[in-house]
């Protein structure tokens, strides 16, 4: 009898254990102080040559440990989400060989500029192209923003980068969705309207990350978008370049997350060129996150 009790004790212990291990953290818990500082996956991070925006590329950034994934759902013709950067096909995609004239149900490619518009085409046009990265065909999809979500299943956080969207369509789509896990995510230039991006979270329920793109005053920036978008508004992402002691105590007073832009300020170009983490290092004694095109790379110099 004791035997067994031990054995049930153990088995117990394990499941709790599992359990543990598989939980499913949230945006605030991963970004709350005293924890390690979070590594997202930008959209064009490059992980073993996978395309950008695809079911390979999001599995190899959870396999390298990222806390964060960034990726871009676009509106097709037929109202359907898909994950593409580009409000075109042409860069990513093999559309001019499967299309020679552009969408089946049209404007021609010339009608357009010589462009495929991710908009002029419906999905089951688009799931007939299939993806490359600069290394040949990798013969991967385009996927669905739902293909995607199922397919994280919880595993990493979501940041939704936000291109061509509406509100109802988009909000429909992600019906149903734990929003503890995913943030929406939109560039912010100075004097530009929140009021789309504050009507999807609130229909979504949904909290926000913004990036305070070609800002040339911070603090003055954020004031004014969190006038709009209110406490939704959970995290910032700048460059290190234009931090100020002002910026980083107004964010802490709003209880607004930091994150730092290493892709496009001088973090990620020393830690490419010299192997050297020293700026990210002194970056990420104000953030909590960092955004890199080299999550293998940082990963590796925090040690983790």
């Amino acid at each position: 009898m004791q035997n067994q009790r031990v054995l049930v004790v153990a088995i117990v212990a394990v499941c709790l254990n599992a359990t543990f291990v598989h939980a499913e953290m949230t945006v605030d818990e991963r970004l709350a102080r005293g924890q390690p500082d979070a590594v997202m996956a930008h959209r064009s991070a490059e992980i073993s040559g996978i395309p950008e925006n695809s079911l390979g590329w999001i599995e190899g950034a959870i396999d390298l440990g990222v806390d964060m994934v960034h990726i871009n759902p676009q509106l097709t013709a037929d109202d359907q989400y898909v994950l593409m950067h580009d409000p075109t096909l042409n860069r990513m995609t093999d559309v001019e060989r499967v299309f020679i004239n552009g969408s089946p149900n049209g404007p021609r490619r010339d009608q357009r500029g010589g462009k495929d518009y991710v908009r002029d085409y419906r999905l089951a046009d688009i799931k007939e192209l299939r993806l490359a990265a600069g290394q040949g065909d990798l013969k991967q999809t385009v996927p669905t923003l739902q293909e995607a979500l199922d397919f994280i299943d919880g595993r990493v956080l979501v940041v939704l980068g936000l291109k061509t969207y509406e509100v109802e369509s988009l909000s429909k789509a992600l019906q149903g969705r734990q929003s503890q896990n995913i943030l929406l995510w939109d560039l912010y230039f100075s004097g530009t309207d929140q009021s789309k991006l504050r009507d999807l979270s609130e229909a979504t329920d949904l909290d926000v990350a913004v990036a305070l793109f070609r800002s040339r005053n911070y603090l003055a920036d954020l004031e004014k978008i969190y006038r709009q978008l209110g406490p939704r508004l959970k995290m910032v992402s700048v460059t290190s370049m234009r931090l100020t002691p002002g910026f980083i105590k107004r964010l802490d007073e709003l209880g607004i997350r930091l994150m730092i832009s290493g892709f496009s300020g001088p973090e990620d170009s020393a830690l490419v060129r010299e192997g050297d983490a020293t700026a990210w290092e002194a970056a990420l004694e104000h953030g909590f996150a960092a955004s890199t095109d080299h999550p293998e790379l940082l990963l590796d110099a925090l040690g983790r």
